[in-house]
């Protein structure tokens, strides 16, 4: 049993912008999570949260494909719980935290993006391959959620910050 996170977001920013905001470190930590990413291949880096229960807040990736402009994969490994996943999400409440409560697993995924030239901007591909067994699974659609919101509110607020400021 496995499951892959597939979403596509269009961003109205040319592929510059939006590479730069999935390979510089201050830009991918002022929309995602703090980090010391860079964009070349085989480089091992770190994403960094507040430590949650169950979690050190530490995710630990390496960069495993690298086509500047158009495609990036890593390695997105660390330990999955269901708080950690909430907290990535944004979601905090009661009934979620006891849904969730005791889910615990090691992540072990690749996190995948494309971009593609679209009319007006860019067509940006996620991919998060790699969940395996229940607990993954469970987790995945609450990682899914978050990374809605990471794609389709914070990642545009950023561009569009920028977009006004250059």
């Amino acid at each position: 049993m496995t499951r892959t996170i597939k979403l596509k977001t269009f961003l109205p920013y040319t592929q510059d912008k939006v590479w730069n905001a999935l390979t510089d470190s201050n830009m991918l930590g002022s929309w995602f999570m703090q980090n010391d990413i860079k964009p070349e291949l085989g480089y091992h880096f770190t994403f960094r949260m507040k430590p949650q229960k169950g979690w050190d807040g530490i995710t630990h990736c390496e960069i495993i494909a690298l086509e500047p402009k158009k495609h990036l994969a890593y390695t997105y490994r660390g330990e999955a719980t269901g708080e950690k996943a909430l907290a990535c999400a944004g979601i905090h409440s009661g009934t979620a935290d006891n849904l969730t409560k005791g889910i615990f697993a090691q992540l072990n995924t690749i996190l995948s993006f494309s971009l593609e030239p679209a009319c007006g901007g860019t067509l940006l591909n996620m991919e998060h391959s790699g969940y395996k067994g229940l607990k993954l699974i469970i987790i995945s659609f609450i990682m899914q959620m978050g990374w809605k919101k990471q794609l389709k509110k914070k990642l545009p607020m950023l561009l569009e910050r920028l977009e006004k400021t250059s």
